[in-house]
């Protein structure tokens, strides 16, 4: 039996600066998706065929690493990074800049860890990096994919007459009980990967790499764009061009959303649309944690990054680049703010604040329609974030 099938690496969150904001805990410790595979399962399938490619007797080498080590959440798995753990010393922490990559568990030199410091690492510093890399993470991980679903691709599967493939059918990759309707598959620029259960429903145009997850539904007569990635339990209509859906979550009617990443258990309104690019086709500024203000982002496309569990009433419109904190609803008329704090409730004509216990009430209610209950863990992490964003509501004095 291979190591590991036995041991998954395990990590630690390091992200003092919220560089990830506003994707929150849900999204921590090898949770986050990062194309069609949490960042957990890309190490893990990394691992496994990056050792492949060094000496057999390296094995052990990893494991120990493995099991008395951590990885920092936020670093992206490539085959040099496995080659740098592999040669790093037992008891030595990894650093980049000063940022930890890998720390063990108990060093086993002194009290205060030695540390080696490398002087490039793949480490995500903003939430848009998980539509800009989609693509390309999708196709890395199609062979995955297909031996994680015991899947099989269109080439040795009979579809529908109404099913139109342009492009390689092996870039069309199928797991059980996944159906497809009436619909266009374009899979020239780049693999299709429809998850356990999922539905492409009548009258969609389907462009990839697109990863649509399990159970998720692209409904009727919508267009995708890839590079994009749905996670699971999603309902997607309208129009989506490389964006990333982190699951759980709703945009079940008209509308555009592009260059946009958005958290667990959200829903978008009908006719939500996101703006991606300035008319002026400058530079788009977002919203930055650690500086507490709007900075520049080398960014011309990008439309917007929402937080698990906020919500965009009918017609609402977002301006390029908005941030949008977690549990928020907007709605109204016009274009609101580019930031919006946690838990503001509102638009362009004002905000007051979504308090606690309302906001629990609708997250039970949306939990029971997915089959989930709203637990007191879930019901702890969000008040600590309404408490730690207190000072952002600045239209309320009491919250």
């Amino acid at each position: 039996m291979y190591f590991w099938n036995m041991t998954n690496w395990t990590f630690f969150h390091d992200d003092q600066g919220d560089s990830m904001y506003p994707l929150g805990a849900a999204h921590q410790n090898g949770a986050l998706q990062i194309g069609a595979l949490t960042l957990s399962e890309a190490w893990n399938s990394l691992t496994k065929d990056g050792i492949a490619l060094f000496k057999q007797d390296i094995g052990p080498n990893v494991r120990i690493r493995m099991q008395e080590g951590q990885l920092n959440d936020r670093w992206l798995p490539t085959t040099e990074a496995i080659e740098t753990l592999i040669q790093l010393p037992e008891g030595v922490d990894l650093y980049f800049e000063n940022f930890p990559l890998f720390r063990w568990n108990q060093n086993k030199n002194s009290l205060k860890p030695a540390r080696e410091t490398i002087p490039k690492a793949d480490l995500l510093q903003s939430p848009t990096e998980l539509f800009i890399g989609a693509g390309k993470w999708i196709e890395d991980q199609a062979q995955e994919v297909l031996g994680k679903w015991g899947a099989t691709t269109a080439a040795n599967l009979a579809l529908p007459a109404h099913v139109l493939i342009i492009g390689p059918r092996e870039n069309l990759i199928v797991a059980p009980g996944a159906r497809i309707l009436a619909s266009t598959i374009n899979t020239e620029s780049g693999p299709v990967l429809l998850g356990p259960d999922s539905e492409i429903q009548e009258g969609c145009n389907i462009r990839g790499p697109l990863y649509l997850g399990a159970h998720s539904i692209v409904k009727m007569g919508a267009k995708i764009y890839g590079p994009t990635s749905i996670g699971d339990h999603c309902r997607i209509g309208g129009e989506v061009s490389n964006s990333v859906f982190l699951g759980y979550s709703n945009k079940g009617h008209d509308g555009f959303v592009g260059n946009s990443v958005i958290g667990h258990w959200c829903n978008l309104g009908a006719a939500t649309n996101t703006s991606n690019l300035k008319s002026n086709y400058s530079q788009i500024k977002l919203w930055n944690e650690n500086a507490q203000a709007l900075i520049e982002s080398d960014l011309q496309f990008c439309g917007l990054v929402m937080g698990d569990h906020s919500k965009s009433g009918i017609n609402t419109m977002f301006n390029t680049g908005t941030v949008i904190g977690v549990g928020a609803n907007v709605f109204g008329d016009g274009f609101p703010r580019n930031f919006i704090p946690s838990f503001s409730w509102g638009g362009a004509a004002g905000f007051s604040t979504f308090t606690p216990p309302k906001f629990h009430e609708t997250a039970q209610a949306v939990y029971a329609r997915r089959g989930k209950e709203w637990g007191p863990d879930q019901k702890e992490i969000l008040d600590k974030v309404f408490d730690l964003t207190k000072s952002y509501r600045i239209w309320d004095k009491t919250s």
